[in-house]
């Protein structure tokens, strides 16, 4: 032994120190234990068995040598209850953990750990940003549907509530979501608003999810897909209404010529709708919201938006007027909703609010 080696008794980290850490591993723990439940579909089986014995567990494949430990885990983070040995789902597990829930979030929270999530892999996130190779197109179905189950928790109900009250969404007819994903921009907007017809813009291999959502929510006679970059194809013409949502930070150093191509959608006097993270006013980051800041910068393209005031000038030099923008918190944090009439806001519009642009939005048909 040398004379500096270490004397293993005479070192021990401080205990609150080792806390730290293990609340960390904790909580990756927790999500794993979670994670699991739902890909083995536990809460489903669980929600059609009503209260079930202990020993029936292990008929979803689950060695029995684990079911109490599994079972309790689940019971110590509130999805079930476990007396007794019988076990059954609280109310926060069936009102998001089943999958036939309308509010259900389990794609969320499996996303995060999926192989091609920039979570899972962060390490490779950081060093390489955003360009991080990924097989496969992106975004993939699995990200969309995480981001549709984080939408429904407030920040589309704020959306279509505040652009509802305008006058240039009550008498749209024809609207167009670009980038629009799941499409549930576009169906809660004609659910608003019962003479809408709209079309979904995206990416060819996306358009198949979108008809998946539009045909879950009855929507195929009046919302309708098309596949197309919006970088090289036209997504069409004569729409009242443009709503472009978590789009921009890709763009964020050519909004001009992006607006521009969108601007080109729309009839005149037709109302465009932006809605998009921001940095927080002053670009500071409150003490403690360090990761909820890292998963904005992942699912923001690496930074949210910055300076609305800028987007504000791009929109008035495309010739904008009536804009206005209205903070709110989005399923990731702070947001900035911009509105904005192209023209004069009179134009293309009859006097009974009805629209002379000519657009033919529907299942057959996409602004042409």
């Amino acid at each position: 032994m040398t004379e500096h080696a270490v004397q293993l008794r005479q070192v021990m980290p401080a205990a609150e120190s080792v806390e730290h850490l293990d609340a960390a591993l904790s909580g990756y723990r927790s999500y794993r234990v979670l994670s699991a439940a739902l890909e083995l579909g536990f809460f489903d089986w669980l929600s059609e068995r009503g209260p079930t014995a202990r020993n029936d567990v292990p008929a979803l494949g689950i060695n029995g040598m684990f079911t109490r430990g599994f079972l309790t885990a689940l019971a110590d983070m509130g999805y079930i209850t476990f007396e007794e040995n019988v076990c059954a789902n609280t109310p926060i597990a069936e009102e998001l953990l089943v999958s036939t829930s309308p509010t259900y979030q389990g794609d969320l929270i499996l996303a995060a750990g999926k192989e091609n999530s920039s979570w899972s892999d962060l390490t490779a996130t950081l060093r390489n940003g955003m360009e991080t190779q990924k097989t496969g197109p992106r975004p993939t179905h699995d990200h969309l549907r995480a981001v549709a189950q984080r939408c429904i928790r407030g920040e589309l109900q704020h959306v279509v509530g505040l652009i509802g009250q305008h006058s240039g969404f009550r008498n749209a007819r024809c609207m167009l979501d670009i980038g629009g994903g799941h499409g549930l921009y576009a169906i809660a907007f004609c659910q608003e608003n019962p003479n809408l017809q709209a079309c979904v813009f995206d990416l060819p291999h996306v358009v198949p999810l979108t008809r998946e959502y539009i045909g879950e929510y009855g929507m195929d006679g009046r919302v309708s897909a098309r596949g197309g970059d919006l970088l090289t194809d036209d997504p069409g013409r004569g729409y009242d209404l443009v709503i472009v949502s978590h789009l921009l930070y890709k763009f964020r150093d050519r909004l001009t010529d992006v607006l521009g191509r969108i601007t080109e959608s729309l009839a005149p006097g037709g109302l465009l709708v932006l809605n998009h993270l921001y940095c927080a006013p002053g670009c500071t980051v409150s003490p403690g919201s360090g990761i909820a800041e890292l998963d904005r910068a992942l699912m923001s393209a690496g930074h949210p938006l910055c300076h609305p005031e800028e987007l504000e000038a791009v929109l008035k030099r495309l010739g904008y007027t009536g804009i206005t923008r209205s903070p709110h918190e989005t399923g990731m944090g702070y947001g900035v909703l911009f509105c904005a009439t192209k023209g004069d806001g009179d134009a293309g519009h009859r006097r009974d609010g009805s629209s002379s642009s000519g657009c033919s939005c529907g299942p057959d048909g996409c602004g042409y």
